[in-house]
């Protein structure tokens, strides 16, 4: 039987994380929460640099900003895909069925929530952020 590490049982993950300030271990929670629990120290590091870089350098901010993380597919682009879960999730617009595959959210997207969102990509994935957190 093989067992399986995760970075956030090193020996070397633990000294990183405890030499960290209270703020930051928080932000450090939250990604691992929100983002990935599969991050190493470099990964954290790279990210909160990411984060930082459009304000966010508290959990708070991250858990007010992240409002949804994307692959995308062979089909979509992630930004067409937010714009599909913003209009008919949050906006709780019923599209007709028949009415669908009409709709361009990549334009969607480009006319109107781009303006209102920003996008950090990282790995395999898109996450979207709103500008006012």
């Amino acid at each position: 039987m093989t067992t399986t590490i995760l970075p956030r049982s090193t020996d070397s993950f633990e000294v990183w994380y405890d030499n960290l300030d209270e703020d930051k271990q928080l932000l450090v929670d939250e990604i691992n929460d929100r983002i990935s629990d599969g991050f190493d120290e470099d990964d954290y590091e790279k990210f909160i640099g990411l984060l930082d870089d459009y304000g966010i350098t508290t959990a708070e901010q991250l858990s007010d900003a992240l409002w949804y993380a994307s692959e995308g597919s062979a089909f979509t682009t992630p930004e067409a895909e937010f714009a599909e879960h913003i209009e008919t999730e949050i906006n709780c617009t019923d599209i007709p069925s028949h009415l669908e595959n009409c709709i361009d959210w990549q334009q969607l997207w480009d006319s109107w929530f781009r303006f209102d969102f920003f996008t950090i990509e990282y790995g395999d994935y898109t996450y979207f952020f709103h500008n006012n957190f």
